[in-house]
């Protein structure tokens, strides 16, 4: 999970925005920044997931999945919502961001939203290797072969977006306006650790990266780890990692840590300075 999302203050007073309803507005805030969100805007996001975020019924959440339908701002494609422009409000500052939002890509399952934000990722990431482009390319171009035959070209649906050039909206404006962009770039974060690769330049860790990987391996030292693999990649230079493969070389060191970190019986997190308690049933 990620451990915060963006939204511009501009977004409130979007033209777009201030005419959609107040459940559209709660929902387009909710997928742009809720607990099951990542950093490409596709993502499961099952009718389930929002029925129990905001206590909602299974028609309240229909209805505003087709209404962000109707305005370009979001389509949901078998349970797998997909945000046409959050890359673009969202940008990815160098390649080590650029190889963990393709690593969410890989776990995305196959279908229309992979299609398509594999295009969205072509459109607006520009920190990719020719390998990752290979990937995606391939992938964008399954994109009309996996239309289902009865969608109607002229009329839009939770599971088909509007193809209008013209079309101006907060979610997709015509032409790019800084006073139009829904949400900032991705604020640069500063460099926490760095590990050798094959080429002998380094892989950057940010600190932003850190405080997503302790989030996903609670049981480690995730500081330490990292150093760990620094120490290796110092100790051998034979086995260095490529650009491409460094992330999943990480996530793989983590996880065998996690895996082998000792539990504590009885052991409970502590609440964090500020969280809201958990509510039960």
């Amino acid at each position: 999970m990620r451990e915060y999302g963006q939204i511009q203050c501009a977004f409130w007073q979007s033209q777009d925005a201030q005419e959609w309803s107040d459940a559209g507005k709660l929902l387009a805030a909710y997928l742009m920044t809720g607990p099951h969100s990542n950093g490409l805007g596709c993502y499961r996001c099952p009718d389930g997931y929002v029925m129990a975020d905001l206590g909602w019924s299974l028609e309240r959440v229909s209805e505003g999945f087709a209404e962000l339908s109707r305005n370009g701002f979001a389509y949901r494609f078998e349970g797998v919502v997909f945000l046409p422009g959050f890359l673009r409000w969202n940008k990815v500052a160098n390649g080590n961001v650029a190889a963990a939002r393709m690593a969410e890509f890989e776990a995305l399952p196959k279908g229309e939203a992979k299609a398509r934000v594999a295009g969205a990722i072509l459109k607006y990431v520009k920190h990719l290797g020719n390998d990752y482009r290979t990937v995606l390319q391939t992938v964008a171009e399954t994109v009309s072969e996996t239309v289902p035959p009865t969608v109607t070209q002229t009329e839009p649906n939770p599971t088909q977006p509007r193809e209008n050039p013209n079309q101006t909206t907060c979610a997709a404006p015509a032409e790019p306006a800084p006073a139009a962009d829904l949400l900032p770039p991705e604020p640069a974060s500063p460099v926490a650790v760095s590990f050798l690769l094959n080429d002998g330049k380094d892989f950057e860790i940010t600190e932003a990266q850190v405080r997503e990987f302790a989030e996903l391996y609670p049981a480690i030292d995730v500081m330490q780890t990292l150093r760990a693999i620094k120490a290796w990649t110092i100790s051998n230079p034979k086995n260095r990692k490529t650009r491409s493969g460094a992330m999943r070389f990480v996530n793989s060191w983590l996880s065998r840590a996690q895996n082998q970190a000792p539990t504590r019986p009885g052991a409970a997190a502590a609440p964090q300075k500020g969280a809201l308690p958990r509510l039960s049933a």
